[in-house]
């Protein structure tokens, strides 16, 4: 079960200005992931795009940003790093597979995909809700907001990650949030800038590296041929179409069909 924000806040012993202790909840996380660095940095296993939620360990504030880095990518998936909150307590050892369209689809939940220039090892993203229910993130200089429904007025706010597609690993640096008279943060402490050793492209697998073996969980997914880009679709032509999810993976032709017979991502199952 986990804490209340000012449980969290009694545990820590920084002074006013801290917002009490910020890592993962080590309690619910998604299949494939795995905690480390006190349960700062998420790791999702590189085989698998998917199964990579994580939450927050203690509620947020409105227009509290929470700030992540990229640590590890891999050039086998589509898609990158997804980011959002839910009202919805995370109590379950039994998470779906994908924050998009997974619990996105249910009420209490949002989150919005990051864009794959703004994954790269060692680029860091921060997040917020505003108090008019707008999701923002900060990335590569610039700033993102999305508008949700999310209601505000009474529940407590978690955030939640998905380390999905080319992601596969995140470090949790904290989170700051500035009033008009006094800047509050997370503690522990900052964490110092990244070495080489730590950011960085995972080689891609074997089993990757050839589709008709890349099977997750009994169902075909094929992977980023980061040659060509090809239509998962088709499997012949090129894949040109970015659908609303992030993932580019159909051509034109396919696009064309699946939009008007399935109206859904043919990879994500997120609607178009």
């Amino acid at each position: 079960m986990a804490r209340s924000r000012n449980e969290a806040e009694r545990s820590c012993s920084c002074g006013r200005r801290c917002l009490g202790p910020m890592t993962f909840n080590s309690e619910v996380l998604g299949r494939h992931v795995t905690l480390s660095r006190g349960a700062c940095r998420a790791t999702r296993d590189a085989h698998s795009f998917r199964h990579g939620l994580v939450f927050s360990s203690r509620p947020v504030r409105v227009g509290e940003k929470v700030c992540i880095r990229v640590e590890r990518c891999i050039l086998a998936w589509h898609g990158a790093l997804r980011i959002g909150f839910t009202t919805v307590p995370p109590g379950s050892r039994h998470l779906p597979s994908l924050a998009i369209p997974d619990l996105t689809d249910k009420p209490g939940y949002c989150a919005q995909p990051v864009s794959e220039s703004a994954c790269k090892p060692g680029s860091e993203v921060r997040f917020w809700m505003t108090s008019r229910a707008k999701l923002c993130y900060q990335a590569s200089g610039r700033t993102y907001c999305m508008q949700t429904d999310m209601d505000l007025s009474q529940q407590p706010l978690w955030a939640m990650i998905d380390v999905y597609g080319q992601t596969s690993t995140v470090l949790l640096l904290g989170s700051v949030k500035k009033g008009i008279f006094q800047c509050r943060t997370s503690c522990p402490a900052p964490v110092n800038p990244p070495t080489s050793s730590e950011c960085g492209y995972l080689d891609v697998p074997e089993s990757l590296q050839r589709p008709e073996n890349n099977r997750v969980e009994d169902e075909q997914w094929k992977p980023d041929m980061a040659a060509g880009h090809v239509c998962v679709v088709c499997l012949s032509n090129s894949a040109a179409v970015t659908v609303r999810c992030g993932h580019r993976c159909m051509c034109f032709g396919c696009a064309t069909r699946v939009i008007s017979e399935l109206e859904a991502c043919p990879l994500c199952r997120h609607p178009l």
